[in-house]
C-alpha cells in the first residue's frame, strides 16, 4: 500500500512539473485545456444523441401499446385490500404488522440477534420435542387422545 502512494505521489509530482515548466508550461496547459474542452463537448453530443434515440423509442413504445398503463397497487394496498376482504379490524392488522417489525428488529439486530435467535431457536426446539414425545406416547397407547375419546363415545353407544 506505502508503494502505491509513493508511485502516486511521483506521478502527480511528475505531472506538475511538466505542466508548471516556466519554459514550456504555458503551451502544455493550453493544449490540456483544448483537449478537456473537446471531451466535454464529444461527451455532451453522445448524451444528447442518447437521449434523443431514447426518447423516440419511448415515443414508439407507447404508441404500439394500445392499453395505457395503468398504476398498480403498492404492498400495503393489496395487504389492506386483503384485510377487509376477510373483515379484519384495520387496527388489529396495523398492530400486528407493528408486532412483527419490531419482532423481526428484535431478532435481527447485529448486537444482540444472535444470542436472542440461538435462544429462541432452543425454545423451538425444547417445545417441538416434548410436543414430540406426548404424540408418540399417545400413539404407542393405541390412539391420539382425542381419537380414544370419540372411539370410547362410540364403545358406549354400541354397547347400549
Amino acid at each position: 500500500m506505502q508503494t502505491l502512494w509513493l508511485l502516486g505521489g511521483l506521478g502527480l509530482g511528475a505531472g506538475l512539473m511538466y505542466l508548471l515548466d516556466p519554459e514550456k508550461g504555458v503551451e502544455r496547459r493550453d493544449m490540456v485545456r483544448g483537449q478537456v474542452v473537446d471531451y466535454g463537448r464529444q461527451t455532451g453530443d453522445l448524451l444528447d444523441d442518447t437521449k434523443r434515440t431514447l426518447g423516440r423509442q419511448a415515443q414508439a413504445v407507447l404508441t404500439k401499446t394500445r392499453v395505457p398503463f395503468r398504476r398498480q397497487p403498492g404492498l400495503g394496498e393489496r395487504l389492506l385490500t386483503q384485510a377487509e376482504e376477510m373483515k379484519l379490524p384495520l387496527g388489529l392488522c396495523l398492530l400486528g404488522c407493528v408486532g412483527l417489525g419490531v419482532g423481526m428488529g428484535y431478532l435481527l439486530e447485529p448486537q444482540g440477534g444472535p444470542q436472542r435467535r440461538a435462544l429462541l431457536r432452543e425454545k423451538a426446539r425444547n417445545y417441538w420435542h416434548t410436543t414430540e414425545t406426548l404424540l408418540s406416547s399417545a400413539v404407542q397407547n393405541g390412539a391420539h387422545p382425542r381419537d380414544s375419546r370419540q372411539r370410547e363415545s362410540a364403545h358406549t353407544a354400541h354397547q347400549v
